[in-house]
């Protein structure tokens, strides 16, 4: 005889029904339970709110906790100012033009904005036009280096530079020109080409302070008041982080990233690509 339960994360609310299994597999409802959904739906804050609500469920049968053997939970896609987010990896990729970023170690210091432009694709730089360098972690970090100091002798504007590998500094080292550097994003392959970037590297022992505002956001990507309000519950979520990333696409999507932690795949209105924790 054994006791399963099922909880099911809601964006107000988390439910759980407990059941018990027969030697012979069939289920005996037998209690529910409901209390406030604590934080973010599909983020560890929800916790709290699941383990009250599988002790009131089983509390009314009058048995513990620990006598559950499984607990079965839905898919708990975060929800961020009405945009869904599906956890993926170290990244989130959202619909309203946002990506949140936040590796062990970034180089650099300070903002830049540009347009994503790939390493690969450094020969179709326009010279009066900014870039936000990317490159992922098929290219050895002497060659990105190499790429952006050649890039930079001829007159393109390499602003910042987003990486797949953990390089940054020994990129950030061989540098003619120093520019804030994020490293350890694993998605590189949702990051899209051509879309507006903002990126913030910190001061050691600081936080990121213009991504982590909405109006700092707004500032950067040149935002319209209704954009910038959508951002604000991303911008919040960025507080505390060493650096950022934030992406404005056609559509009007954000796609965040928070390192580390996981990819989050944000769905809207719009649709916008984004990364959080592990989208980069």
């Amino acid at each position: 005889m054994s006791y399963i339960a099922g909880v099911d994360i809601g964006n107000s609310t988390t439910e759980v029904c407990i059941a018990r299994v027969a030697f012979d597999g069939t289920l005996e409802f037998l209690a529910s339970g409901s209390c406030p959904t604590t934080g973010i739906k599909g983020t560890v804050a929800n916790v709290h709110g699941i383990t009250s609500a599988l002790k009131q469920a089983m509390g009314s049968i009058g048995l513990d906790t620990d006598r559950i053997t499984l607990i079965r939970l839905n898919e708990a896609a975060p929800v961020i100012g009405d945009t869904a987010m599906e956890t993926l990896t170290e990244t989130i990729i959202t619909d309203s033009s946002m990506i949140g970023h936040n590796p062990s170690t970034p180089a650099g210091a300070g903002q830049a904005v540009g347009e994503v432009l790939f390493v690969e694709q450094l020969y179709q730089a326009k010279k009066d036009t900014p870039y936000i360098l990317a490159a992922s972690g098929s290219h050895p970090y002497e060659a990105v280096a190499e790429a952006a100091n050649r890039a930079v002798s001829e007159g393109i504007r390499v602003e910042g530079m987003i990486l797949q590998a953990d390089e940054a500094v020994l990129v950030e080292n061989r540098l003619d020109k120093k520019i804030p550097i994020i490293d350890e994003v694993a998605r590189m392959d949702k990051l899209p080409a051509g879309v507006l970037a903002a990126i913030e590297v910190a001061l050691p022992g600081e936080t990121v302070r213009m991504l982590s505002n909405p109006y700092g956001i707004a500032t950067l990507l040149k935002l319209s008041p209704e954009e910038t309000r959508v951002i604000t519950p991303i911008a919040k979520s960025l507080v505390g982080k060493r650096s950022a990333v934030v992406l404005k696409t056609p559509g009007g999507n954000v796609r965040e990233q928070v390192l580390p932690a996981g990819e989050i795949t944000l769905k809207g209105d719009k649709d916008i690509t984004m990364n959080l924790d592990e989208w980069f």
